[in-house]
């Protein structure tokens, strides 16, 4: 019958009763309490730290030890209480230690007398135990090989978007910034006037322009100073009039403002979509890679695909080694976008480097 035979451990078993219980796996050891104990009369904790034991833990332990073997105890008198007809203890060859679960208590099983199967059919054998294993180590291999070859394996990648020099990119291997004619040199960097640059001024700007772009902000220059300034104090800081000396509420709301004003960006404002989500996968050598970032801002074309992708940096006075790091940077992006091409907004300086993408590019 399908349920002849049930499984249930003796915390189960308490309430049930069965014609006939076989307890099984009773030459298991206990567990030994764990190594902070609680005292439960006066709700003491018991912990050692660095191996040192404190005053009192030997007690503590020894008293949890001693109520375990008590509940242990129990829950033996419950399997041995549960058939109606018949118990069956199994009588081992051998002394059980007296961690194990059978040498808890004494049964006396050398004084029972063995199980009596001498009224049962004749003709009643025991059931088959199924077809010999014959798989050999070669077989157990190609059977493994089959298996994993089967998996889906799949590895998530990131493109990063912080403004350090010397943390990664998606691929290893890029492109340097400016290669071919010398029409693709880098432009000369006028000199600004003095700006104390920083991690929570980046954050503003690209929350500010995220805002301008979202219609949260109005784009006038009362309302950027007043949020850059509320931007500003929810970072724990204060605003300041010298943006040489903090985060100037002023000069950043005329950066976001010089920012979309560059000819690049005000001919891409209509339809340019701020901190959107990309994906894309591409499958080698049976792994498949599945990328996943989100783009400062982009344009979309009609079929629905990103066009340009733009990446706010705002950054001082940039060196060469980090504006590498931001084309290797934008460059991930084109490849995982299909993206025609994109563009580096050094909102600081108010210069635009545009980045084309490398020739393999991703599955979008």
């Amino acid at each position: 019958q399908e349920e002849a035979v049930a499984l249930f451990t003796m915390h189960a078993a308490k309430g049930l009763e069965w014609p006939i219980v076989i307890p099984i796996n009773t030459m298991t050891g206990v567990m030994a309490p764990e190594s902070a104990v609680l005292d439960r009369q006066t709700e003491t904790l018991y912990c050692p730290v660095l191996g040192v034991t404190p005053e009192g833990y030997d007690a503590a332990r020894q008293a949890e030890k001693e109520e375990l073997d008590r509940e242990r105890i129990r829950l033996w008198y419950v399997a041995a209480t549960r058939a109606r007809e018949l118990l069956v203890l199994p009588r081992l060859d051998t002394t059980p230690s007296k961690s194990a679960w059978i040498g808890l208590v004494d049964l006396s099983l050398a004084e029972l007398a063995g199980l009596d199967v001498s009224h049962l059919p004749a003709g009643l054998t025991g059931a088959g135990t199924g077809v010999d294993n014959t798989q050999t180590r070669a077989t157990f291999a190609a059977e493994a090989e089959t298996i994993a070859a089967g998996q889906t394996r799949l590895t998530w990648l990131a493109p990063s978007r912080d403004e350090n020099a010397a943390g990664t990119v998606l691929r290893e291997e890029e492109a340097s910034l400016w290669t071919g004619s010398a029409g693709d040199q880098p432009p000369e960097l006028e000199i600004a006037a003095p700006v104390q640059g920083g991690r929570e001024r980046g954050l503003i700007l690209h929350k500010l322009i995220e805002e301008v772009l979202t219609g949260e902000t109005p784009e006038v220059e009362a309302a950027l100073i007043e949020r850059a300034a509320d931007l500003i104090r929810s970072l724990g800081r204060s605003p300041v009039a010298d943006p040489a000396t903090g985060l100037s509420a002023e000069e950043l709301a005329a950066c976001v403002a010089r920012t979309l004003t560059l000819p690049d960006i005000a001919a891409l404002r209509p339809g340019l979509l701020a901190e959107f989500p990309v994906y894309a996968a591409q499958a080698n050598d049976g792994v498949e890679t599945a990328t996943a970032g989100i783009a400062d801002a982009l344009t979309v074309g009609d079929d629905g695909r990103p066009v340009v992708v733009v990446d706010w940096k705002s950054d001082v006075n940039p060196d060469a080694q980090t504006l590498d790091h931001y084309h290797a940077q934008v460059r991930a992006y084109l490849n995982m976008t299909g993206a025609e091409r994109g563009l580096i907004v050094l909102m600081t300086r108010g210069t635009v480097i545009a980045v084309s993408s490398s020739p393999q590019t991703a599955t979008a």
